[in-house]
C-alpha cells in the first residue's frame, strides 16, 4: 500500500474557510476547523469502538488565529498529522476601521 501524504490526509474547502484532517489509520475525520463555527479533534472511528470518548478538543464559536495554530497542534500531538498552519488565516474580526462619515468631517469645518 503506498504511503499517504498530507494532500491524502487534509482537505481544505474551496472558499478557504474550512479544512478537514482525516487519520492514516482508518480514514476517518479526526479534525475539522471552520472560520465561523470553530473546531472540532476527535479520536478515530477505531478508537471510539474501543470504547473512546469522541471529543478531543471542541469548539462551537468563532475562532481566532490562536485556535487555529492550537488545532494544528492538537493534530501532530494526538494524529501525527502535520497540518501547515500558513493552509488558512484567521482575521481579527472581519472587520475594517471605521472612519468618520464625510458629511460629520464636512460639518464640523464650517
Amino acid at each position: 500500500m503506498p504511503e499517504l501524504t498530507s494532500d491524502d490526509l487534509i482537505q481544505l474547502s474551496a472558499n478557504g474557510d474550512t479544512v478537514w484532517v482525516h487519520s492514516p489509520l482508518d480514514g476517518s475525520t479526526v479534525g475539522r476547523f471552520d472560520k465561523r463555527f470553530g473546531m472540532d479533534a476527535h479520536t478515530t472511528v477505531t478508537q471510539q469502538l474501543e470504547g473512546a470518548s469522541q471529543c478531543l478538543h471542541c469548539t462551537h464559536e468563532k475562532p481566532s488565529q490562536q485556535d487555529w495554530l492550537t488545532f494544528c497542534e492538537l493534530m501532530a500531538k494526538h494524529h501525527q498529522i502535520e497540518v501547515d498552519p500558513s493552509i488558512l488565516r484567521i482575521d481579527d474580526d472581519g472587520q475594517q476601521p471605521v472612519s468618520a462619515p464625510e458629511s460629520t468631517s464636512e460639518a464640523s469645518a464650517s
